[in-house]
Protein backbone atom coordinates (compact mmCIF):
# COMPACT_ATOMS: atom_id res chain seq x y z
CA UNK A 1 0.00 0.00 0.00
CA UNK A 2 1.30 3.39 -1.36
CA UNK A 3 1.96 6.25 1.80
CA UNK A 4 -0.75 8.20 0.07
CA UNK A 5 -3.31 5.18 0.26
CA UNK A 6 -1.91 4.87 4.27
CA UNK A 7 -2.68 8.58 5.07
CA UNK A 8 -6.43 8.24 3.65
CA UNK A 9 -7.01 4.65 5.08
CA UNK A 10 -5.87 6.41 8.82
CA UNK A 11 -7.70 9.56 8.30
CA UNK A 12 -11.27 7.47 7.41
CA UNK A 13 -10.53 5.66 10.33
CA UNK A 14 -10.23 8.55 12.44
CA UNK A 15 -13.51 9.93 11.06
CA UNK A 16 -15.68 7.21 11.40
CA UNK A 17 -13.50 6.80 15.39
CA UNK A 18 -15.15 10.62 15.86
CA UNK A 19 -18.55 9.45 14.22
CA UNK A 20 -19.28 6.33 16.52
CA UNK A 21 -17.95 8.75 19.61
CA UNK A 22 -20.17 11.91 18.75
CA UNK A 23 -23.15 9.00 18.25
CA UNK A 24 -22.71 7.46 22.17
CA UNK A 25 -25.52 9.16 24.84
CA UNK A 26 -23.46 11.07 26.84
CA UNK A 27 -23.37 9.78 30.43
CA UNK A 28 -25.94 11.05 32.95
CA UNK A 29 -24.51 13.73 35.36
CA UNK A 30 -25.94 16.10 37.86
CA UNK A 31 -25.69 19.52 37.63
CA UNK A 32 -22.68 21.94 38.35
CA UNK A 33 -22.21 24.33 41.33
CA UNK A 34 -24.39 27.71 41.08
CA UNK A 35 -22.85 31.12 42.34
CA UNK A 36 -24.54 32.54 45.28
CA UNK A 37 -24.93 35.75 46.44
CA UNK A 38 -26.83 36.29 49.96
CA UNK A 39 -27.56 39.64 52.06
CA UNK A 40 -29.25 40.61 55.06
CA UNK A 41 -31.32 44.10 55.86
CA UNK A 42 -32.38 44.05 59.12
CA UNK A 43 -34.15 40.97 60.05
CA UNK A 44 -34.68 40.05 56.28
CA UNK A 45 -32.32 37.90 54.16
CA UNK A 46 -32.26 37.60 50.53
CA UNK A 47 -30.45 35.27 48.20
CA UNK A 48 -29.92 34.66 44.33
CA UNK A 49 -27.53 32.71 42.25
CA UNK A 50 -27.00 31.70 38.47
CA UNK A 51 -29.43 29.68 36.45
CA UNK A 52 -27.95 26.31 36.03
CA UNK A 53 -28.03 24.15 32.73
CA UNK A 54 -29.64 21.39 32.95
CA UNK A 55 -31.14 22.27 36.49
CA UNK A 56 -34.60 21.09 37.25
CA UNK A 57 -34.73 22.75 40.62
CA UNK A 58 -32.69 23.74 43.63
CA UNK A 59 -31.77 23.03 47.46
CA UNK A 60 -30.99 25.76 49.51
CA UNK A 61 -29.00 24.58 52.51
CA UNK A 62 -28.53 26.44 55.98
CA UNK A 63 -26.22 26.38 58.85
CA UNK A 64 -24.61 28.19 62.17
CA UNK A 65 -21.10 27.50 60.82
CA UNK A 66 -19.25 27.76 57.21
CA UNK A 67 -18.77 24.05 57.36
CA UNK A 68 -21.94 22.32 59.43
CA UNK A 69 -25.57 22.62 57.17
CA UNK A 70 -28.07 21.85 59.89
CA UNK A 71 -30.70 22.13 57.40
CA UNK A 72 -32.04 22.17 53.77
CA UNK A 73 -35.12 23.76 51.90
CA UNK A 74 -35.91 22.45 48.50
CA UNK A 75 -37.55 25.54 46.79
CA UNK A 76 -37.91 24.25 43.39
CA UNK A 77 -36.65 25.57 39.82
CA UNK A 78 -36.60 29.77 41.89
CA UNK A 79 -33.09 31.27 41.71
CA UNK A 80 -33.69 34.08 44.60
CA UNK A 81 -35.71 34.01 47.33
CA UNK A 82 -36.43 36.27 50.52
CA UNK A 83 -36.81 35.43 53.89
CA UNK A 84 -38.55 37.86 56.81
CA UNK A 85 -38.62 38.02 60.15
CA UNK A 86 -35.30 36.02 60.66
CA UNK A 87 -34.05 35.69 64.43
CA UNK A 88 -31.09 37.66 64.74
CA UNK A 89 -27.89 35.85 64.43
CA UNK A 90 -24.96 35.12 61.80
CA UNK A 91 -26.48 32.02 59.37
CA UNK A 92 -24.42 30.54 56.58
CA UNK A 93 -26.11 29.84 52.83
CA UNK A 94 -25.63 27.60 50.28
CA UNK A 95 -27.19 25.86 47.31
CA UNK A 96 -27.21 23.16 45.37
CA UNK A 97 -28.56 22.20 41.86
CA UNK A 98 -30.72 19.07 41.27
CA UNK A 99 -31.49 17.24 38.43
CA UNK A 100 -32.92 13.51 37.42
CA UNK A 101 -29.43 11.80 38.50
CA UNK A 102 -29.42 13.59 41.79
CA UNK A 103 -27.82 16.55 44.20
CA UNK A 104 -25.14 18.50 42.84
CA UNK A 105 -22.24 19.95 43.96
CA UNK A 106 -22.78 23.09 46.63
CA UNK A 107 -22.04 26.30 45.74
CA UNK A 108 -19.77 28.73 47.48
CA UNK A 109 -20.86 29.25 50.93
CA UNK A 110 -22.22 32.91 52.30
CA UNK A 111 -22.58 34.25 55.82
CA UNK A 112 -25.08 36.75 56.41
CA UNK A 113 -25.56 38.27 60.03
CA UNK A 114 -28.94 39.29 60.62
CA UNK A 115 -29.65 42.55 63.11
CA UNK A 116 -33.11 43.24 65.02
CA UNK A 117 -34.62 46.70 63.75
CA UNK A 118 -36.42 46.21 67.23
CA UNK A 119 -35.69 44.97 70.69
CA UNK A 120 -37.22 42.16 72.93
CA UNK A 121 -40.84 42.79 73.85
CA UNK A 122 -41.67 43.76 77.15
CA UNK A 123 -42.55 40.85 80.14
CA UNK A 124 -45.92 39.86 80.45
CA UNK A 125 -47.60 40.54 82.96
CA UNK A 126 -50.88 39.70 85.61
CA UNK A 127 -49.78 35.39 84.37
CA UNK A 128 -52.73 33.66 86.80
CA UNK A 129 -53.59 29.47 86.47
CA UNK A 130 -56.52 27.82 87.12
CA UNK A 131 -57.13 23.61 87.79
CA UNK A 132 -59.96 21.94 86.99
CA UNK A 133 -59.10 17.63 87.45
CA UNK A 134 -55.54 17.61 85.31
CA UNK A 135 -56.41 20.79 82.92
CA UNK A 136 -54.77 24.29 83.30
CA UNK A 137 -55.88 26.96 82.28
CA UNK A 138 -53.23 29.77 82.08
CA UNK A 139 -54.35 33.69 81.50
CA UNK A 140 -51.74 36.45 81.12
CA UNK A 141 -51.54 40.11 79.60
CA UNK A 142 -49.61 40.30 76.57
CA UNK A 143 -46.76 43.28 75.53
CA UNK A 144 -47.92 45.44 73.25
CA UNK A 145 -46.41 44.89 69.76
CA UNK A 146 -46.26 41.57 67.46
CA UNK A 147 -45.04 38.85 68.98
CA UNK A 148 -43.48 35.31 67.24
CA UNK A 149 -43.66 32.98 70.14
CA UNK A 150 -45.01 32.51 74.03
CA UNK A 151 -43.27 30.19 76.24
CA UNK A 152 -44.49 28.35 79.29
CA UNK A 153 -40.99 27.95 81.60
CA UNK A 154 -40.69 26.31 85.08
CA UNK A 155 -40.33 23.58 87.02
CA UNK A 156 -41.09 22.23 90.36
CA UNK A 157 -39.44 24.48 92.64
CA UNK A 158 -39.66 28.32 92.51
CA UNK A 159 -37.13 29.52 89.95
CA UNK A 160 -36.52 26.61 87.94
CA UNK A 161 -36.31 26.01 84.47
CA UNK A 162 -36.63 22.26 83.69
CA UNK A 163 -39.37 22.61 81.27
CA UNK A 164 -40.04 24.93 78.26
CA UNK A 165 -43.71 24.42 76.40
CA UNK A 166 -44.23 26.88 73.64
CA UNK A 167 -47.82 28.30 73.92
CA UNK A 168 -49.99 29.66 71.40
CA UNK A 169 -49.70 33.48 71.80
CA UNK A 170 -52.80 34.38 73.04
CA UNK A 171 -54.00 35.55 76.55
CA UNK A 172 -55.54 32.50 77.12
CA UNK A 173 -53.71 29.12 76.96
CA UNK A 174 -55.10 25.34 78.36
CA UNK A 175 -53.26 22.88 79.12
CA UNK A 176 -54.84 18.83 79.29
CA UNK A 177 -53.83 15.87 81.02
CA UNK A 178 -50.82 17.55 83.05
CA UNK A 179 -49.51 14.90 85.67
CA UNK A 180 -50.48 15.54 89.86
CA UNK A 181 -47.80 17.41 91.19
CA UNK A 182 -47.00 21.04 92.27
CA UNK A 183 -45.48 23.30 89.69
CA UNK A 184 -43.97 26.98 89.56
CA UNK A 185 -44.03 28.37 85.91
CA UNK A 186 -43.54 31.77 84.04
CA UNK A 187 -44.55 33.08 81.09
CA UNK A 188 -41.96 34.33 77.96
CA UNK A 189 -42.88 36.39 75.14
CA UNK A 190 -40.54 36.38 71.71
CA UNK A 191 -40.32 38.58 69.03
CA UNK A 192 -37.62 39.34 65.86
CA UNK A 193 -35.47 40.95 69.23
CA UNK A 194 -35.07 37.66 71.40
CA UNK A 195 -37.41 36.82 74.84
CA UNK A 196 -38.69 39.01 76.68
CA UNK A 197 -38.04 39.02 80.73
CA UNK A 198 -39.93 36.42 82.50
CA UNK A 199 -43.53 36.93 84.06
CA UNK A 200 -44.67 37.08 87.54
CA UNK A 201 -44.26 33.10 88.79
CA UNK A 202 -47.33 31.09 89.94
CA UNK A 203 -47.55 27.83 91.97
CA UNK A 204 -50.00 25.16 89.69
CA UNK A 205 -50.87 22.53 92.37
CA UNK A 206 -52.83 19.35 90.25
CA UNK A 207 -53.74 16.67 92.52
CA UNK A 208 -54.30 12.90 91.46
CA UNK A 209 -58.01 12.59 92.51
CA UNK A 210 -58.63 9.61 90.17
CA UNK A 211 -57.76 5.98 91.14
CA UNK A 212 -54.97 4.03 89.16
CA UNK A 213 -56.60 2.30 85.79
CA UNK A 214 -56.85 -1.60 85.64
CA UNK A 215 -54.47 -3.62 83.69
CA UNK A 216 -55.12 -4.44 79.58
CA UNK A 217 -55.49 -7.66 78.59
CA UNK A 218 -53.29 -8.58 75.31
CA UNK A 219 -54.24 -10.88 73.16
CA UNK A 220 -52.01 -11.59 69.35
CA UNK A 221 -52.75 -13.38 66.58
CA UNK A 222 -50.36 -14.41 63.81
CA UNK A 223 -51.16 -15.51 60.43
CA UNK A 224 -47.88 -16.20 58.08
CA UNK A 225 -46.22 -12.86 58.91
CA UNK A 226 -49.32 -11.03 59.47
CA UNK A 227 -49.57 -10.06 62.99
CA UNK A 228 -52.77 -8.99 64.75
CA UNK A 229 -52.49 -7.45 68.35
CA UNK A 230 -55.92 -6.20 70.44
CA UNK A 231 -56.86 -5.60 73.85
CA UNK A 232 -59.62 -4.55 75.80
CA UNK A 233 -60.91 -0.65 76.41
CA UNK A 234 -59.91 0.69 79.78
CA UNK A 235 -62.66 3.45 81.09
CA UNK A 236 -61.71 6.15 81.87
CA UNK A 237 -57.89 5.76 79.31
CA UNK A 238 -56.67 9.20 77.93
CA UNK A 239 -54.41 6.69 76.09
CA UNK A 240 -52.38 3.47 75.44
CA UNK A 241 -48.74 2.85 74.68
CA UNK A 242 -47.82 -0.65 72.67
CA UNK A 243 -43.82 -1.78 73.52
CA UNK A 244 -42.07 -4.56 71.49
CA UNK A 245 -38.73 -6.34 72.76
CA UNK A 246 -36.64 -8.88 71.30
CA UNK A 247 -36.34 -10.48 75.01
CA UNK A 248 -38.15 -11.06 77.79
CA UNK A 249 -38.46 -7.65 79.85
CA UNK A 250 -36.01 -6.23 77.16
CA UNK A 251 -35.51 -2.74 76.27
CA UNK A 252 -38.29 -1.90 73.37
CA UNK A 253 -37.66 -1.57 70.00
CA UNK A 254 -40.57 -0.27 69.29
CA UNK A 255 -42.26 1.96 71.63
CA UNK A 256 -45.97 3.43 69.91
CA UNK A 257 -48.14 6.05 71.64
CA UNK A 258 -51.85 5.18 70.41
CA UNK A 259 -54.49 7.41 71.11
CA UNK A 260 -57.62 6.44 73.38
CA UNK A 261 -59.76 5.00 70.66
CA UNK A 262 -57.31 2.28 69.63
CA UNK A 263 -57.67 -1.02 70.92
CA UNK A 264 -55.62 -2.81 67.99
CA UNK A 265 -52.72 -2.57 65.51
CA UNK A 266 -52.65 -5.32 62.89
CA UNK A 267 -49.25 -5.40 60.39
CA UNK A 268 -49.27 -7.51 57.51
CA UNK A 269 -45.38 -8.01 57.29
CA UNK A 270 -43.49 -8.74 60.44
CA UNK A 271 -39.87 -9.60 59.91
CA UNK A 272 -39.23 -13.42 61.56
CA UNK A 273 -38.46 -13.78 65.04
CA UNK A 274 -39.70 -13.45 68.31
CA UNK A 275 -41.13 -10.86 70.04
CA UNK A 276 -42.36 -9.58 73.49
CA UNK A 277 -45.30 -7.37 73.40
CA UNK A 278 -47.10 -5.12 76.38
CA UNK A 279 -49.85 -2.80 76.44
CA UNK A 280 -49.82 0.06 79.20
CA UNK A 281 -53.17 2.66 80.12
CA UNK A 282 -52.64 5.92 80.90
CA UNK A 283 -55.40 8.09 82.52
CA UNK A 284 -55.84 11.79 82.93
CA UNK A 285 -54.45 11.86 86.04
CA UNK A 286 -51.09 10.11 84.54
CA UNK A 287 -51.35 7.03 86.41
CA UNK A 288 -50.66 4.08 84.29
CA UNK A 289 -51.28 0.27 84.06
CA UNK A 290 -49.38 -2.45 82.04
CA UNK A 291 -50.68 -5.52 80.97
CA UNK A 292 -48.80 -8.62 81.16
CA UNK A 293 -45.61 -9.67 78.43
CA UNK A 294 -47.29 -11.86 75.48
CA UNK A 295 -44.46 -13.43 73.31
CA UNK A 296 -45.66 -13.53 69.85
CA UNK A 297 -43.69 -15.64 67.15
CA UNK A 298 -43.76 -15.10 63.86
CA UNK A 299 -42.43 -17.68 61.55
CA UNK A 300 -40.74 -17.47 58.09
CA UNK A 301 -43.75 -18.01 55.31
CA UNK A 302 -43.71 -21.05 53.47
CA UNK A 303 -42.10 -20.84 49.98
CA UNK A 304 -41.23 -17.40 50.47
CA UNK A 305 -38.16 -16.99 48.64
CA UNK A 306 -35.37 -19.04 48.94
CA UNK A 307 -32.56 -19.57 51.93
CA UNK A 308 -29.61 -21.72 52.73
CA UNK A 309 -30.02 -23.92 55.32
CA UNK A 310 -28.33 -23.65 58.51
CA UNK A 311 -24.97 -25.11 58.84
CA UNK A 312 -24.09 -27.77 61.37
CA UNK A 313 -24.08 -27.59 65.30
CA UNK A 314 -21.20 -25.46 66.30
CA UNK A 315 -20.09 -24.02 62.75
CA UNK A 316 -20.76 -21.21 60.56
CA UNK A 317 -21.59 -20.68 56.99
CA UNK A 318 -19.20 -18.77 54.76
CA UNK A 319 -19.68 -15.37 53.51
CA UNK A 320 -20.98 -15.21 50.09
CA UNK A 321 -19.14 -13.11 48.02
CA UNK A 322 -21.78 -10.91 46.13
CA UNK A 323 -19.57 -8.09 44.87
CA UNK A 324 -21.20 -8.63 41.18
CA UNK A 325 -24.67 -7.62 42.41
CA UNK A 326 -23.51 -4.72 44.58
CA UNK A 327 -21.94 -3.38 41.20
CA UNK A 328 -24.80 -4.16 38.86
CA UNK A 329 -27.33 -1.99 41.46
CA UNK A 330 -25.21 0.86 41.33
CA UNK A 331 -25.44 0.62 37.31
CA UNK A 332 -28.50 0.52 37.39
CA UNK A 333 -29.68 3.27 39.77
CA UNK A 334 -26.63 5.60 39.75
CA UNK A 335 -28.45 8.67 41.15
CA UNK A 336 -29.77 6.62 44.43
CA UNK A 337 -26.03 5.58 45.13
CA UNK A 338 -25.21 9.34 44.94
CA UNK A 339 -28.35 10.46 47.25
CA UNK A 340 -27.65 7.96 50.01
CA UNK A 341 -26.39 10.23 52.60
CA UNK A 342 -29.03 10.73 55.12
CA UNK A 343 -27.48 13.07 56.81
CA UNK A 344 -27.18 15.28 53.59
CA UNK A 345 -30.51 15.04 52.76
CA UNK A 346 -30.85 11.81 51.00
CA UNK A 347 -32.51 8.27 51.81
CA UNK A 348 -31.82 4.67 52.07
CA UNK A 349 -33.55 3.77 48.69
CA UNK A 350 -30.41 2.18 47.21
CA UNK A 351 -29.41 0.21 50.45
CA UNK A 352 -32.70 -0.78 50.09
CA UNK A 353 -32.69 -1.75 46.52
CA UNK A 354 -29.42 -4.20 47.37
CA UNK A 355 -30.79 -5.67 50.25
CA UNK A 356 -34.57 -6.76 47.79
CA UNK A 357 -31.98 -8.13 45.50
CA UNK A 358 -29.91 -10.19 47.69
CA UNK A 359 -33.24 -11.24 49.58
CA UNK A 360 -34.30 -12.86 46.30
CA UNK A 361 -31.60 -15.08 46.30
CA UNK A 362 -31.02 -15.69 49.93
CA UNK A 363 -33.43 -14.35 52.32
CA UNK A 364 -29.92 -14.57 54.88
CA UNK A 365 -29.26 -11.05 53.97
CA UNK A 366 -30.72 -8.08 55.80
CA UNK A 367 -29.94 -4.48 57.27
CA UNK A 368 -27.30 -3.98 60.47
CA UNK A 369 -28.11 -2.14 64.14
CA UNK A 370 -24.79 0.11 64.12
CA UNK A 371 -22.65 -1.55 67.23
CA UNK A 372 -25.89 -2.98 68.75
CA UNK A 373 -27.81 0.06 69.27
CA UNK A 374 -31.65 -0.96 68.38
CA UNK A 375 -32.73 1.72 66.31
CA UNK A 376 -29.67 3.23 64.58
CA UNK A 377 -29.68 1.62 61.80
CA UNK A 378 -26.17 1.96 59.34
CA UNK A 379 -26.72 3.82 56.34
CA UNK A 380 -24.29 1.78 54.20
CA UNK A 381 -23.78 -1.22 55.71
CA UNK A 382 -25.33 -4.63 55.22
CA UNK A 383 -25.51 -8.13 57.59
CA UNK A 384 -25.98 -12.03 56.54
CA UNK A 385 -27.09 -14.49 59.01
CA UNK A 386 -24.35 -17.19 59.28
CA UNK A 387 -25.86 -19.38 62.11
CA UNK A 388 -29.21 -20.67 63.20
CA UNK A 389 -31.13 -18.30 64.99
CA UNK A 390 -33.86 -16.63 63.87
CA UNK A 391 -32.57 -13.22 61.39
CA UNK A 392 -34.87 -10.69 63.55
CA UNK A 393 -32.20 -9.68 66.00
CA UNK A 394 -29.37 -12.30 66.28
CA UNK A 395 -25.70 -11.15 66.99
CA UNK A 396 -24.44 -14.24 64.18
CA UNK A 397 -23.93 -11.83 61.20
CA UNK A 398 -21.20 -11.00 59.20
CA UNK A 399 -20.89 -7.37 58.57
CA UNK A 400 -20.26 -6.58 55.30
CA UNK A 401 -20.08 -2.29 53.69
CA UNK A 402 -21.40 -1.59 50.10
CA UNK A 403 -20.71 1.88 50.06
CA UNK A 404 -17.46 3.37 49.19
CA UNK A 405 -16.96 7.02 50.44
CA UNK A 406 -20.52 7.42 51.79
CA UNK A 407 -21.37 10.95 52.18
CA UNK A 408 -18.18 12.06 50.87
CA UNK A 409 -18.15 13.65 46.97
CA UNK A 410 -17.95 10.33 45.05
CA UNK A 411 -19.83 7.62 46.82
CA UNK A 412 -19.13 4.30 44.84
CA UNK A 413 -20.14 0.65 45.10
CA UNK A 414 -18.02 -1.82 47.12
CA UNK A 415 -17.72 -5.06 48.71
CA UNK A 416 -15.83 -4.95 52.12
CA UNK A 417 -15.85 -7.71 54.87
CA UNK A 418 -15.96 -5.61 57.89
CA UNK A 419 -16.59 -8.15 60.63
CA UNK A 420 -15.49 -6.93 63.94
CA UNK A 421 -15.73 -7.61 67.64
CA UNK A 422 -18.07 -4.24 67.56
CA UNK A 423 -21.39 -5.43 68.47
CA UNK A 424 -23.86 -5.99 65.41
CA UNK A 425 -27.68 -6.81 64.93
CA UNK A 426 -29.38 -8.32 62.49
CA UNK A 427 -32.40 -6.37 61.44
CA UNK A 428 -35.36 -5.47 58.89
CA UNK A 429 -37.79 -3.78 60.25
CA UNK A 430 -36.80 -0.62 58.76
CA UNK A 431 -36.57 -2.20 55.56
CA UNK A 432 -40.14 -3.17 56.03
CA UNK A 433 -40.95 -0.04 56.71
CA UNK A 434 -39.97 1.79 53.92
CA UNK A 435 -42.77 -0.48 51.89
CA UNK A 436 -40.02 -3.11 50.94
CA UNK A 437 -41.10 -6.79 50.25
CA UNK A 438 -40.05 -9.28 52.91
CA UNK A 439 -39.11 -11.44 49.78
Amino acid sequence: MTRSAVIRTAAVACSLAAWLLSSLPAAAQVPAAPTLQASASGSTVSASWNAVGGATAYRVEAGITPALMLAGYDIGPLTSFTLPNVPQGTYYLRVRARNASGLGAPSNVVGVTVTSVQGPPAAPTNLAASVSGSTVTLTVDLPPGPLTGLVLVGGTTPGSGQAAVPLSVSPTNTLPNVPPGVYYVRVVALNAGGPSPASNEVQIVVSASCTAPPAPTLTAQVQGQAVLLSWNAIAGAAGYRLDAALSPGGAPVLSQPLPASTTAVSNPSVAPGTYYVKVAVGNACGQTATSPEVAVVVNATPGGGNRTPNPPAGQRLPLPNRSSIVNEMARLYPADLRNSCVSQGGNNTWLYRVVQRLRQEDTRWGLNWKRGNVGDMSQDVIDYNWGSEADEGTRQVYVVDIIGGHCGGSPGPAWQDVTGPAAAIWTLQPYLAAGFPPY
